[in-house]
């Protein structure tokens, strides 16, 4: 069975605790996710072109199509 989304406010969160430079483990454990599962947003991040601060333009529909 496929695993729930990761909600776009985790995503944030993430994306904004890694900029501060928490390890993923530490992020994990701040987001109540598994640390694969943080590894593999920042992975598609990354492959996105995506950092902290996010574009004030980009919403959360265009954020999750990037994803």
């Amino acid at each position: 069975m496929p695993q729930p989304r990761v909600s776009m406010r985790k995503i944030h969160d993430i994306l904004r605790l890694q900029a501060a430079g928490l390890s993923a483990r530490q992020i994990a454990a701040s987001v109540s996710l598994a640390r694969s599962t943080v590894a593999e947003c920042l992975r598609r991040a990354r492959l996105a072109g995506l950092g902290w601060p996010l574009p004030e333009a980009l919403d959360e529909a265009a954020l999750e199509r990037q994803l």
